[in-house]
């Protein structure tokens, strides 16, 4: 294995790692990456109220044309949400407004009393270049858009004949060729555990209560907390590894491994 070069930055409410072998196209492919990053951030952001997304939040069900990334992931989102009958769910963006923990820039006065706390994927219309919110509601990809955006970043490590290496997003990580990355988890009691190597995967951990180390807060399809929990989750694809942590917060015990098996998932039992 080729020795790595490390460049981190703040982006998408973490700090970013990217570690790549060191050749002549290194600065490049990290200029790249970082770009693709910067790029998803500024498309996706619930906080940003020029985005893509918001855009689309305040659009009161009319057509708004999008960047190709935001459709693709607007796309992820709705397909999973569907896939896993709404544990995860995309349209939440009201319920966590309502809770302070997203901003509700303007969407209270736009659609006063008529703004849904949750919606459902056949909510979400889109089209070749466009995307439309068929009921009042607040879209939020904060559940699988730094997965996402890892996945796309290392689209674009390959394109620069980056052939292994890895990128840690606030603890959702991707590793690709031949690097084998150890990976530990921390829990939302403060404890840590060991995962191994990972190679070839991705992993990522969501928790149901704020902590330091994990400062999200999870919601069940209809917008109610969730009882204490940290799911850690591998796969395949970033993106798939993200949104299935809160897949696995909204299912019972006895359930959760097969759930997140069946939706192309590997579920740690921490």
């Amino acid at each position: 294995m080729a020795q790595l070069e490390k460049r981190m930055k703040p982006l998408m409410g973490c700090f970013v790692e990217i570690a790549i072998p060191q050749t002549s196209s290194t600065q490049a492919a990290f200029r790249a990456a970082f770009s693709r990053l910067e790029l998803i951030q500024q498309l996706l952001s619930f906080h940003d109220a020029a985005s893509n997304l918001s855009r689309l939040n305040a659009s009161k069900g009319r057509q708004v044309v999008c960047h190709p990334l935001t459709l693709q992931c607007l796309r992820l989102a709705k397909a999973v949400t569907r896939a896993s009958a709404g544990r995860f769910n995309c349209t939440l963006g009201a319920a966590l407004t309502y809770r302070d923990l997203l901003p509700a820039h303007s969407y209270h006065e736009i659609y006063a009393e008529h703004l849904l706390v949750a919606g459902s994927w056949e909510d979400i219309q889109l089209t070749a270049t466009s995307a439309r919110l068929v009921r009042p509601m607040l879209i939020t990809l904060d559940g699988i858009a730094k997965g996402f955006a890892i996945d796309s970043a290392i689209l674009e490590l390959k394109h620069m004949g980056i052939e292994e290496g890895w990128i840690n997003a606030g603890g959702d990580i991707r590793v690709f060729g031949d690097v084998v990355l150890p990976v530990a988890v921390r829990d939302h009691h403060g404890k840590e555990h060991l995962l191994g190597g990972l190679q070839n995967a991705s992993v990522a951990t969501s928790t149901s209560i704020a902590t330091k180390d994990f400062p999200g807060v999870l919601l069940d399809g209809s917008g109610k907390a969730l009882a204490p929990l940290t799911s850690t989750v591998i796969s395949t694809s970033a993106w798939r590894a993200d949104a299935l942590t809160k897949v696995a917060a909204a299912t019972n015990a006895d359930d959760r491994a097969d759930t997140i098996a069946k939706l192309g998932g590997r579920w740690i039992s921490l």
